[in-house]
C-alpha cells in the first residue's frame, strides 16, 4: 500500500495537470458562448451548469454524437461538433484534450 498511494497521486496529479482550462475558455468563447450566455447561464441554448458535470463519457458523446445525458438527440440549432468540428478545427472532430478542456472550462462557470 505504501508503494500504491504514491503512485495514485502522481497518476491524479498528470490527469489534472493536462486539462487546460484556458483552452476550454477560449474553445467555449469561439464555439459556444453566442447560442450559450457568457457564463453558459442560458440564451438561444439552454444553460450549461448541469453538463458541466456530466461524466466526462457522457459530455463527450453530447459534443460528438449529437445526444444528451438521457439519450435524446440535441434541439437544432445546435451543431454536431462530431461532423462540423470546432471553429479553427477545418471540420475536423474535437479531440479528447479539446472537450475536457472544454468541460472544466464549464465547471468553472456559476
Amino acid at each position: 500500500m505504501s508503494r500504491i498511494l504514491p503512485l495514485l497521486v502522481l497518476l491524479t496529479g498528470t490527469a489534472l495537470a493536462a486539462v487546460n482550462v484556458k483552452s476550454g475558455a477560449a474553445i467555449y468563447t469561439a464555439n459556444c458562448a453566442g447560442c450559450h450566455g457568457a457564463k453558459a447561464q442560458g440564451n438561444v441554448g439552454p444553460n450549461l451548469h448541469e453538463a458541466a458535470n456530466w461524466a466526462p463519457p457522457i459530455f463527450a458523446r453530447a459534443m460528438l454524437k449529437y445526444v444528451d445525458d438521457k439519450g435524446v438527440p440535441l434541439k437544432a440549432p445546435m451543431p454536431n461538433w462530431g461532423k462540423v468540428g470546432f471553429q479553427g478545427d477545418k471540420g475536423k472532430a474535437p479531440t479528447t484534450a479539446e472537450i475536457a478542456n472544454l468541460q472544466a472550462y464549464l465547471k468553472t462557470l456559476k
